[in-house]
């Protein structure tokens, strides 16, 4: 009797719903802070590699069902299993592969010379976040690279008008203001946001001043954790600043 013939179908098909379960669980310790996230990874790449045996197996097995050496067991114990790991076999292969189109930088900016500054974001954030001075030329290197057609805002629209679209974009964009000083030029609004999953936190800050009779609107998105953002804070700054310039037309 082989290995395979050991195992039943029906308990090949229990460690692969086990092996599922185990990627809600991660995610949700991790957005509890019951762990860290990278444990959640470390998770995920152990059950990807069981699961992906359990695949394996399933396949072969399947591939015996009418011989005359196979289980007198139903098939669809073995259609579970195989369909319980390459789901997730899937969705973290196609992740790895998103991260691949992506430059490993979290911090984008509409100006990299003069970089709006985060204050508030200081504060709220943990030892174990990045820090948020900008790391200069060579980010911005790169950063134009991948994304040549991140520029500010540039507008001849009344500045107090500017400000109450993008205040009311930051709103309706569902961020968390952490603060607005709009006392003096140049205007600063610094707002948070959580990803659905892992609840990662961004910070934004938006800079609103006069610049040779125009108004210039420049905006910077910082992740707090991880080497790459997979392209979002770029995303952030584009749709955001597409919907203001919406708002002012």
């Amino acid at each position: 009797m082989s290995v395979l013939d050991k195992v039943s179908n029906q308990k090949l098909m229990l460690v692969a719903l086990l092996l599922l379960v185990v990627y809600p669980v991660a995610i949700g310790a991790a957005r509890l802070d019951i762990w860290h996230f990278r444990t959640s990874f470390l998770l995920f790449i152990v059950s990807a590699l069981l699961g992906f045996v359990v695949l394996v197996m399933a396949i072969f097995k399947m591939s015996k069902l009418g011989s005359a050496n196979s289980e007198a067991e139903p098939a669809r114990y073995l259609l579970i299993a195989a369909a319980s790991t390459l789901i997730p076999l899937m969705v973290l292969g196609s992740n790895i592969y998103k991260a691949q189109q992506y430059p490993f930088i979290h911090d984008i900016t509409t100006d990299t010379v003069t970089p709006p500054q985060f204050e508030a974001a200081i504060t709220d954030r943990l030892e174990t976040d990045h820090a948020v001075a900008y790391e200069g030329a060579a980010l911005a290197d790169i950063q134009h690279k991948a994304y040549p057609s991140i520029k500010p805002l540039i507008t001849n629209t009344d500045i107090s008008r500017v400000l109450n679209a993008v205040q009311a974009q930051v709103a309706q964009s569902g961020w968390l203001l952490l603060n607005s000083q709009t006392e003096q030029m140049p205007y600063v609004l610094e707002a948070v946001t959580s990803s659905a999953l892992f609840g990662f936190k961004d910070d934004m800050v938006i800079r609103i001043q006069a610049h040779d009779q125009m108004v210039q609107v420049d905006m910077r998105s910082m992740s707090r954790q991880g080497k790459s953002d997979l392209g979002m804070n770029a995303k952030r700054i584009q749709e955001f600043l597409s919907a203001l310039q919406g708002r002012l037309q």
